[in-house]
């Protein structure tokens, strides 16, 4: 993982100590809009997707997660600690589960320690940008592009419907797409 991987083993266990391992099964609910969540969330194993439901009931993805990564959900809850969106184990996953405000104190005691926490928060404005750089692209090809670009390792792992959902087009087209772009390719 980006984050973690120059922290030494002494700092990342000072980490972990103060988190509590949470199993999950698949498909279980971790967080639901309009909870309080004052959590951070490390994905040990497994995919988490960010979630909302519009107004015809339908699921919108949001955002994933994946194994090796910091949940940063503070971003994607209101001041009073809301959560905005609805958050999915998408497989079995292990978690590590932080209070906020103590990962926050842990974070900021040392150099090396705050810096995971700037690169957390680096990693989740990144996420946000793609996002809002996907829902920006007029044609769904070049949607697609950019989710495989910042997601190289899910499109195999998760259901084609969370893709087509979070880049906005049904999955029967993300399915056409896939299969023009398998015909240029080999016509290449």
């Amino acid at each position: 993982m980006k984050i973690i991987k120059d922290i030494h083993e002494d700092e990342w266990s000072s980490i972990t100590n103060i988190g509590t391992t949470v199993h999950l099964k698949k498909d279980q609910i971790i967080f639901r809009k309009g909870e309080s969540v004052n959590k951070e969330v490390f994905l040990i194993d497994g995919i988490v997707r960010g979630f909302m439901i519009d107004e015809d009931g339908n699921e919108k993805s949001t955002s994933f997660f994946e194994e090796g990564e910091f949940m940063s959900t503070q971003a994607l809850r209101t001041k009073k600690g809301v959560s905005l969106y609805n958050y999915q184990a998408l497989c079995r996953t292990k978690l590590l589960v932080f209070d906020s405000r103590q990962l926050k104190d842990l974070l900021s005691e040392k150099k090396k320690l705050s810096q995971i926490g700037k690169a957390i928060k680096e990693r989740e404005l990144t996420r946000l940008m793609n996002r809002d750089d996907c829902l920006m692209q007029v044609k769904a090809v070049d949607k697609y592009l950019k989710f495989i670009a910042f997601y190289p390792n899910l499109e195999r792992q998760i259901s084609q419907r969370y893709i087509a959902s979070y880049l906005g087009i049904t999955p029967v087209s993300l399915s056409r797409l896939k299969k023009i772009m398998i015909v240029k390719t080999d016509n290449n």
